[in-house]
């Protein structure tokens, strides 16, 4: 595949493992990527930037693109970072009631332990039939089950059920407790720094545009 058309536009790329990526694009040229990268070809690095700081890049060599094409410059609220996850990066640890599995954190090297995010999203088996959530004051919290149920009562008011995609948010400062067995899905945003939302769309089996908001930046499909 030609990729020298490509310098300095804005592309999507699309990847035979389904990946996608937008954002500009820069031609390195084959010198380059056998000084820096090890390979001598030709290659696409694709920059996704936030207010002209650098935010993420990838490199592509021809062979690795199964389809491009020219996008329109972005707009003020583009680009979008949308990225497969690999497996290897997604971690899984015990808690007293189950386990979670952790699919992103923000900022890269914080913890989930130290309270030092900036968002967090994660997914959850809940193996007993009543606990209670650990308070977390400095977030706002989205939450869904994906198969099963759960009932939350929150600071002590009347329980709340939720069904698979029905979506609830919360003060994570809130007293928290949950009854049902269940696999569920979080979203947490540190309070005043971080903001989002959690949506379950419906979709059909054939190909669909998703009407993902504009202002957002960062979006994890499931």
């Amino acid at each position: 595949m030609s990729i020298n058309q490509y310098d300095g536009e804005y592309v999507r790329i699309l990847l035979e493992s389904g990946e996608f990526f937008e954002g500009e694009a820069e031609l390195l040229p084959a010198e380059y990527c056998l000084h820096e990268l090890g390979r001598e070809e030709a290659a696409l690095e694709i920059r996704v930037q936030d207010d002209n700081a650098l935010v993420d890049s990838w490199v592509f060599y021809g062979a690795d693109i199964a389809g491009i094409e020219k996008i329109p410059e972005p707009s003020a609220a583009l680009p979008r970072l949308v990225y497969y996850l690999p497996e290897d990066e997604i971690h899984t640890s015990r808690w007293s009631g189950g386990s979670t599995t952790e699919f992103l954190i923000y900022p890269g090297g914080a913890a989930y332990a130290k309270r030092n995010f900036l968002w967090r999203i994660s997914s959850a088996t809940v193996e007993t039939a009543e606990s209670d959530f650990t308070a977390l004051p400095d977030y706002e919290r989205f939450i869904t089950p994906l198969e099963g149920g759960m009932r939350l009562s929150i600071d002590g008011a009347e329980g709340i059920d939720l069904k698979p995609l029905d979506i609830l948010a919360f003060d994570g400062a809130s007293a928290t407790h949950s009854q049902g067995i269940c696999t569920d899905f979080n979203l947490m945003l540190r309070k005043g720094k971080a903001r989002g939302s959690m949506e379950s769309v419906s979709l059909s089996e054939a190909w669909e545009r998703l009407n993902l908001p504009e202002e957002a930046r960062r979006y994890f499909l499931r």
